[in-house]
Order: C-alpha cells, then sequence, then structure tokens
C-alpha cells in the first residue's frame, strides 16, 4: 500500500488537501467532482490516478509543489516502483534497475519499501522479495543508503470473511512483529502501522483514507527527518 502512502506524501508536497494524490492536470470536470479530498483514496478509479513521481507535477503543474517556494534550488525526486509479486516478473526487475541508476549518485537518497497483502503475508515470499528488492537498492554507491520498511496497516470490520484468518487483525499483528526482526536482521529500519490504524476508518475493511495515510506519511517523514538528525 506504498501507493498510498506516496499519494499522501503528494499531499503534503503539494498542500492540496483537494486533489494532492492525483494527476488532477488531466481531470475532466467529473472527475474533479468525483475524486475531490477523501475520494481520491476511497474512490478506485480515483486512486488509480495517483502520482507516482514529483517530476510529473513538475511536468504538468510546476507551481503545484510547496517546496521550491520554500527552499531555494529544492531538488527532490520522490519516485514510486509497484512491485506487487514474486518471483518478480523480469520487466518489473528492470524497471526497478534503471530507476534506481538513473538518478545522480551524489544526491542523498533514501528507499522506502512498502508490504501490502499481494503475498497472503507469507513470510517465506516475503523474505525473498525484500532480498530482491534489496539487491538492487544497494548496489554500489547506495549500499549504506537508509530503507524503512512499512508493513500492512491493521484490518477493518468490512474485511471480507474469507481472508480473516490469513489477513485478519491477528495474523497482521503477528507479520508486523516477525517483519520486525528481519528488518534488523538486514539492517534497516521498519515501521510497523498496526497499531495507528485498529481504530482507523477503513472504507473497504483493507486500505485506509486520507486521513489515515496522511498519518503514514507524516510517519515517514519523520524518519526521514531524523535522517538529518
Amino acid at each position: 500500500m506504498i501507493r498510498h502512502i506516496q499519494g499522501a506524501l503528494g499531499i503534503l508536497l503539494r498542500e492540496d488537501l483537494g486533489y494532492g494524490a492525483v494527476t488532477d492536470w488531466n481531470f475532466h470536470e467529473p472527475e474533479r467532482r468525483d475524486c475531490f479530498c477523501l475520494n481520491q483514496f476511497n474512490v478506485r478509479d480515483c486512486s488509480g490516478q495517483g502520482i507516482y513521481k514529483t517530476a510529473d507535477v513538475l511536468k504538468h503543474d510546476p507551481r503545484g509543489l510547496a517546496c521550491p517556494k520554500l527552499i531555494p534550488g529544492w531538488n527532490t525526486d520522490l519516485t514510486m516502483e509497484q512491485i506487487n509479486q514474486f518471483p518478480i516478473p523480469v520487466d518489473e526487475y528492470t524497471r526497478l534497475k534503471n530507476i534506481v541508476r538513473m538518478s545522480p549518485f551524489q544526491t542523498r537518497r533514501a528507499f522506502v519499501l512498502g508490504q501490502g497483502l499481494w503475498n497472503n503475508l507469507d513470510m517465506g515470499l516475503t523474505k525473498a522479495w525484500l532480498n530482491s528488492v534489496l539487491e538492487v537498492t544497494r548496489e554500489g554507491p547506495n549500499k549504506e543508503a537508509p530503507t524503512l520498511l512499512v508493513t500492512p496497516n491493521a484490518s477493518g470490520k468490512y474485511k471480507q470473511d474469507k481472508w480473516i484468518v490469513t489477513q485478519g487483525t491477528k495474523a497482521l499483528a503477528i507479520f508486523e512483529e516477525e517483519m520486525g526482526h528481519v528488518a534488523e536482521t538486514y539492517g534497516i529500519d521498519s515501521l510497523g502501522t498496526w497499531n495507528m490504524s485498529i481504530q482507523a476508518t477503513l472504507y473497504d475493511g483493507v486500505h485506509l483514507d486520507m486521513r489515515g495515510n496522511l498519518l503514514k506519511a507524516m510517519m515517514v517523514m519523520n524518519w526521514l527527518a531524523a535522517l538529518e538528525a
């Protein structure tokens, strides 16, 4: 669910609660009406139009980013690559490598890895996926780049019954704790979101709404800020 954190970070970077998470520059009037504010995350057709990289904002809405106005010379590339299966498809793995290698190495980097429910919380698959991703992100000068693993939030009352045993509240809590230990052995940080979301609004029992995702994004921002300390 890293794409929702990405969207929430977009809201913060653009200082736009209404459309900060989505590509509103190409919206027609019905989309502007239907995808406003909370619906950026709560409506499937809207959440599918999320912003995957700040380069797109700079291209289509250059005045929409708040940071360049506040910090002269600000130049941060927030980019997301979505990989939802293992073994990782060749094209997705190649795309990840290209993104990691594309940016200038003299730029400071940090990687935020998000674990969703695609593998039904299978620890073996998760560790194999994490190994493959870290092999890429730790190449060359990136070897010491700070890395944060974000585990899934708690489930809600609208979660489908067929997933309660494998992806329900108890399973998610156990998974978060175990992955915290795994992250430690890999030398990376972990961010559990079970506790912050157990009483949050999950419109479909799985995904947090804008308020919950903004909280996740602020937790990530706090982690980034701590790197500067």
